[in-house]
């Protein structure tokens, strides 16, 4: 898996954030390269260079991001997410989402914010691949990154990833067919 997206960003245009961002789409799916030892074990447990996951929104002419993390699920301005984040971020277009499926998406991740990270999610994740086993999920109100933007598109009709949201990774996200990476961003 990860031979197949070191590949395709190997290929990819690398643009600054500034550039970039008036050609973001509503909807598109952003993929962190993060180097925190969190994300270090995510990235070596999945074999993806891909830690973390978020969803595109835009609202008078700010982009945002959707994202699942340690307080929970948030809305925070890219700008931001640029400027604090210590990894790398590459930006993936949903190729085949029609307009109401992106909508419904960003609807769906509205309806989840504030809620709870799902941590006893991530362990039970986590757990299922090393032990190579994946055990009955429960539904609960709380998410994980991938799950979250996976669950987001799957309510649509749209799955991003052949497994259950609650077993999607980033890096299930990355080769999925249903997005293509269009940009590695850069820090300007």
């Amino acid at each position: 898996m990860g031979r197949e997206v070191r590949a395709r960003r190997a290929g990819a245009e690398r643009i600054g954030y500034g550039n970039a961002r008036g050609d973001f789409h509503l909807g598109d799916v952003l993929l962190f390269r993060g180097r925190g030892l969190a994300s270090q074990a995510i990235r070596l447990l999945t074999r993806s260079p891909y830690s973390h996951v978020g969803l595109v929104f835009l609202y008078q002419r700010r982009v945002y991001c959707f994202e699942a993390v340690g307080v929970g699920v948030r809305l925070i301005l890219m700008s931001e997410v640029m400027r604090r984040y210590h990894g790398g971020i590459d930006y993936y277009e949903v190729v085949r989402a029609a307009p109401e499926q992106r909508d419904g998406a960003l609807a769906f991740c509205f309806q989840q914010l504030g809620k709870l990270y799902d941590r006893p999610g991530i362990v039970r994740f986590l757990l299922a691949i090393l032990l190579n086993r994946k055990p009955a999920v429960r539904a609960d109100q709380a998410w994980f990154c991938s799950e979250l933007v996976a669950a987001a598109y799957r309510a649509q009709g749209l799955a991003l990833a052949p497994v259950s949201a609650a077993y999607t990774s980033p890096a299930d996200l990355a080769v999925s067919p249903e997005l293509k990476l269009r940009y590695v961003l850069k820090r300007e």
